[in-house]
C-alpha cells in the first residue's frame, strides 16, 4: 500500500475530503457490534435483538442504507447480486479509524456484485473439433472477470446512473444481461472475440463509468494472446471474511486474510475487475504468485547480453529518424514508408521476436509477419538478434529479395497512409531509387506491385476461361465485405489516410512525425489492439459452391441469423425488448390520428412507419402479437394488407388503461422471452402522452434503421 496509495486503482474509492466519516448512523454501539461479529464468526445464530440491529443497518453520508438480513447484504433495500463477507464488512463499517475518508458505497457495490457464475463454462458445439483444434476448446481466462464486471455494470446502470433523455431507464442494465446471456451459450468461436465485440457495441452511458480504472481497460479490451495461465477468481469468502488466494511455498494455493483496510480492498478489486489483457491483471497475478517469496536476489545481466543491449541502443540512436521505442516495442520505418513493429517474445517458428506490419493507426490495425533466418541459437545474445531484425526492416526493400513473406507484404500493401492504387502526386513522396529497386526484385520473382498504377490488359477470347476466377473473386469479396461490415476490419478512411491527403493537398512532406505520435497513442495503457486481416479469417470456410448458394440465399431472402449479429448489439437479447420495442411504442405515440404503419405477416418481415424512418425486423409470431397489442392499446386498427404487410391506421386516442395493460402484457412476454427475475421490461417504456394534432419532429432514435439486414448500424445505439 505504500507503493500504490496514490494510484488510480486506489483513488477511485477515496473521498475528496479525507477527514469525512462516511457512516452517519450506526445501528448499535461498538460493544454490541463486536458481539454480533463474534457470533457470526463462530457460526452461532444471532438473537432477535441482534437481527433487528443488522436489519436497521448503517446510514452512509451519500444516502445509502446498508442492512443485513440472514446472510445477505441489502443496499437501499435491494439485495446484492453476490454473497458478501459479512464479518469483514461489519469490521470495516464499525471501525471509524479505517473507514475515515473512504467512499464505502462504491466499495460495497463492487463487493456485492463479484459474482463469477453468471457466465457458464460451456464447450463449443457448432464448430467441429478437427477444424478449430484442441486449443480452441479451452475455457476462457476472462470468464470470471467478465461475469463480475458485467454484474457490476448492471447494478450501476439500475441504481447509480441516470437514464438518458427519452428513456425511462439506463439501457446499460439490459446490455450487460444480454452480453452475459450471449457469452454463456456456445456461439461458435473464441470467447474473447465476442467479449471484445460486446464492448464495441455498448450503449451510451458506459462512458460515465470511466472514472473507474477497470472500465477504461475493458473499453480498450483486446483478445488474450499470451501463453495459457490458469487463473481463478482471486477472492474467496471463508467464515464471513474476505480471503485472497495466493501461492504457498510448496506451490499449492492458500487463502490469506485481507485486512479491513479500504485502500487494500480498492486496489485488489480494481485489479480483479480488469481484463486479463491488461497491466493491472498482470500485477494481480504477480502478487498472487509471489506472495510468499521472501528472496531478495539481485539478478546480474551477463556481460555478452549487456554488450548486445548496448549495441542495440547504439543502432537505435544511429537511426533515430527510422527507429523509435515505446516501452517494450520498437517501431521501424522501411525505405518505401511501410511501418513495422518489433517486440521481444515467442514468435513464429520459435523466433525470439514478434514482427507486426502496421496497416493503419487510428484505429490501429496490424498484420503478423513471419520473418526469420531459420534456426535460433541460445548462444546468440538477444540484443544482436534484435539488431539484425531492425537493420533488415530498415532496408526492407533489399531484405525482401531474400524473404518471400516480406516481399509479398510490401507488394500487396501500399505504404502507411496511402490508398491503392497510387497516383503521380503520391509517388513523388517515395524515393525513386527504392521503387525501381523493388520493381526489379518483384520482376525477378515473377511478382507485381499491386499499389502502383498500371494498365490492365484484357485478353481476347479469355472471357469464358476467366469466369471461374471471377466467381472465386466474388465469393471472397462478399466474405471480405461482410467481415468489414461486422466491424472486424478497420475503417478504410483512417487518420493516417487523412494526414496523407492533407500533405498531398498542401504539397508538403510526409507526415511521419504525426504517424509516430499516433503510434505512441495506440500503445498507451498497454491497450494495443491487434486486428487481423481478412485472409486469416477466410481460411476456415468450406466449399465455394455451398458458399455461393448461401450468399445467393441471403441476397434473395435477406436472411440473417441472430448469432451472426454482433454480441451486445441493440437488436439482440434484452436490449431488443428494452430499447427497440420502447422506440416502437414511442413512435406509435407520436403519430397523429390518420397515420399508418405496416407490420409484416411473415417471419423476417419488417415494421415500418409512415412519418419516421424507424424500422425493425419481426422475427416470430410472439413479437407480432406484442406489436399488435401496442397498436390496439394506442388506437390503431387494421386497414388491410399490402405487399405481405398488414396496414394499421390510427383511428382513436390511446386507452385510459394503456400503460397498465402494457405492463401486464410485457410481464407475460418476459416470462417466456427473457429472464423473469431481472428488472421488468415495462420500466423502459415511456408514459402515454396526448395524441399530437399534427406531425412532429421525430428524435434521432426514431429515425434509425434497426432491421437485422442492416449491417451499417450507427453508433451510439
Amino acid at each position: 500500500m505504500q507503493n500504490v496509495s496514490d494510484s488510480e486503482d486506489v483513488g477511485w474509492a477515496q473521498l475528496p475530503d479525507q477527514s469525512l466519516d462516511p457512516v452517519l448512523v450506526s445501528p448499535c454501539d461498538g460493544d454490541d457490534m463486536a458481539g454480533i461479529i463474534e457470533r457470526i464468526s463462530d457460526g452461532v445464530r444471532l438473537n432477535r435483538k441482534q437481527r433487528v440491529q443488522l436489519h436497521r443497518g448503517f446510514h452512509l453520508f451519500d444516502g445509502t442504507h446498508v442492512s443485513f438480513v440472514a446472510d445477505r447484504m441489502y443496499l437501499n433495500g435491494r439485495p446484492t447480486i453476490a454473497s458478501v463477507p459479512m464479518v469483514s464488512i461489519l469490521n470495516l463499517l464499525s471501525s471509524k479509524k479505517h473507514r475515515l475518508g473512504w467512499d464505502l458505497s462504491k466499495l460495497l457495490i463492487a463487493i456485492g456484485t463479484m459474482t463469477t457464475g453468471a457466465i457458464d463454462t460451456l464447450p463449443i458445439r457448432r464448430v467441429p473439433r478437427r477444424l478449430i483444434g484442441p486449443n480452441r476448446i479451452r475455457d476462457s481466462l476472462d470468464k470470471p472477470t467478465a461475469s463480475a464486471m458485467l454484474s457490476w455494470v448492471e447494478w450501476m446502470a439500475e441504481e447509480q446512473l441516470e437514464a438518458p433523455k427519452h428513456s425511462a431507464m439506463n439501457p446499460l442494465g439490459a446490455w450487460s444481461r444480454d452480453v452475459r446471456q450471449r457469452l454463456s451459450t456456445p456461439i461458435g468461436t473464441k470467447f474473447e472475440n465476442h467479449l471484445k465485440e460486446a464492448f464495441t457495441h455498448h450503449p451510451t452511458g458506459l462512458e460515465e463509468l470511466t472514472i473507474y480504472p477497470w472500465t477504461r481497460r475493458w473499453l480498450a479490451y483486446t483478445r488474450y494472446q499470451r501463453f495459457n495461465t490458469n487463473r481463478t477468481w482471486p477472492f474467496e469468502i471463508v467464515g464471513g471474511k474476505l480471503k485472497f488466494v495466493v501461492r504457498a511455498k510448496n506451490n499449492a494455493s492458500r487463502k490469506t486474510s485481507i485486512p479491513e483496510e479500504p485502500g487494500v480492498w480498492a486496489f485488489l478489486i480494481s485489479l480483479a475487475f480488469s481484463p486479463h489483457r491488461s497491466s493491472g491483471s498482470d500485477l494481480l497475478y504477480a502478487l498472487q504468485f509471489n506472495w510468499t517469496d521472501s528472496k531478495q536476489e539481485t539478478h546480474q545481466i551477463s556481460a555478452p547480453l549487456r554488450r548486445s543491449i548496448q549495441f542495440l541502443r547504439e543502432v537505435i540512436d544511429s537511426n533515430s529518424d527510422r527507429v523509435f521505442v515505446h516501452e517494450e516495442r520498437m517501431l521501424v520505418i522501411g525505405r518505401l514508408g511501410h511501418f513495422y513493429e518489433v517486440k521481444v517474445g515467442r514468435g513464429a517458428h520459435g523466433a525470439p521476436f514478434i514482427i507486426r506490419a502496421i496497416d493503419s493507426l487510428g484505429p490501429r490495425s496490424t498484420t503478423a509477419l513471419c520473418i526469420h533466418h531459420g534456426t535460433f541459437h541460445s548462444t546468440v545474445p538477444l540484443g544482436d538478434t534484435i539488431v539484425s531484425v531492425i537493420l533488415s526492416l530498415v532496408d526492407d526493400v533489399k531484405t525482401s529479395g531474400k524473404i518471400g513473406s516480406l516481399r509479398e507484404h510490401i507488394a500487396l500493401r501500399p505504404p502507411l497512409g496511402f490508398l491503392s492504387p497510387l497516383n503521380d502526386k503520391h509517388i513523388r513522396f517515395l524515393r525513386d531509387s527504392a521503387v525501381q529497386e523493388f520493381k526489379q526484385i518483384t520482376e525477378n520473382h515473377s511478382d507485381s506491385i499491386r499499389w502502383l498504377p498500371r494498365d490492365q490488359p484484357t485478353e481476347a477470347g479469355g472471357r469464358n476461361q476467366n469466369m471461374m476466377h471471377l466467381f472465386h473473386r466474388n465469393v471472397a469479396f462478399n466474405r471480405r465485405r461482410r467481415w468489414h461490415q461486422d466491424g472486424n476490419a478497420p475503417n478504410r478512411k483512417n487518420r493516417c489516410d487523412v494526414l496523407v491527403e492533407h500533405a498531398v493537398a498542401a504539397d508538403s512532406a510526409m507526415p511521419h512525425p504525426q504517424f509516430i505520435e499516433l503510434w505512441h497513442e495506440s500503445l498507451k495503457d498497454g491497450s494495443a489492439e491487434e486486428i487481423f486481416e481478412p485472409h486469416h479469417y477466410l481460411h476456415h470456410f468450406g466449399h465455394d459452391r455451398n458458399n455461393w448458394a448461401q450468399l445467393h440465399l441471403q441476397r434473395q431472402h435477406h436472411i440473417t441469423l441472430v448469432e451472426d449479429l454482433p454480441v451486445g448489439d441493440i437488436r439482440n437479447g434484452e436490449r431488443r425488448y428494452c430499447e427497440i420495442f420502447p422506440r416502437i411504442w414511442d413512435a406509435l405515440l407520436q403519430h397523429p390520428i390518420g397515420s399508418t404503419f405496416r407490420l409484416g405477416v411473415l417471419d423476417g418481415g419488417d415494421v415500418t412507419f409512415e412519418h419516421c424512418h424507424l424500422a425493425m425486423t419481426v422475427r416470430n409470431q410472439q413479437e407480432r402479437r406484442i406489436l399488435r397489442r401496442f397498436a390496439t392499446l394506442l388506437g390503431f386498427v387494421e386497414q388491410g394488407t399490402h405487399d405481405q404487410s398488414i396496414v394499421f391506421i390510427r383511428r382513436d386516442h390511446a386507452k385510459q388503461t394503456a400503460r397498465r395493460d402494457l405492463a401486464l402484457h410485457l410481464d407475460r412476454a418476459q416470462s417466456t422471452l427473457g429472464n423473469p427475475n431481472s428488472s421488468p421490461w415495462h420500466w423502459h417504456f415511456g408514459e402515454v402522452v396526448q395524441t399530437p394534432h399534427h406531425i412532429t419532429e421525430f428524435r434521432w432514435g426514431l429515425q434509425q434503421d434497426l432491421r437485422d439486414s442492416n449491417r451499417r448500424l450507427q453508433r451510439p445505439n
